[in-house]
């Protein structure tokens, strides 16, 4: 068993519909550590987040952060995904008020089972 700390999504912006940003690979476990959320925009914005299982399509039941605003300049750091943990194939989903308005980031740990 190897344990790594890594950029789960590296900064990029959130789509305005509904996308997968990180999904953890097969024989990987995902602990999420930080998830933070910029609004680059020039109006408040929201984002929605969602801890997807494998198989599973995202929406309210798999929501965990649901329209926080973020207004413009700030970045936001969520509590609701931190310590979270993804088993393989369980994914990380976003969606933004506005597309191009928020970047998002995310690190943790990846712990590979053998």
């Amino acid at each position: 068993m190897s344990v790594q700390p890594v950029a789960l999504i590296p900064a990029q912006s959130v789509p305005g519909a509904i996308a997968a940003l990180y999904t953890a690979p097969a024989g990987v476990i995902a602990r999420i550590d930080s998830l933070g959320v910029c609004n680059v925009g020039t109006v408040p914005a929201s984002v929605t987040l969602y801890l997807v299982p494998s198989g599973a399509a995202a929406g309210p039941a798999a929501a965990t952060t649901f329209g926080q605003t973020i207004l413009p300049g700030q970045t936001w750091n969520s509590p609701n995904e931190i310590g979270r943990v993804l088993q393989p194939g369980d994914a990380i989903a976003a969606q933004a008020s506005a597309s191009g308005a928020l970047t998002i980031s995310a690190g943790g740990l990846l712990v590979t089972v053998s």
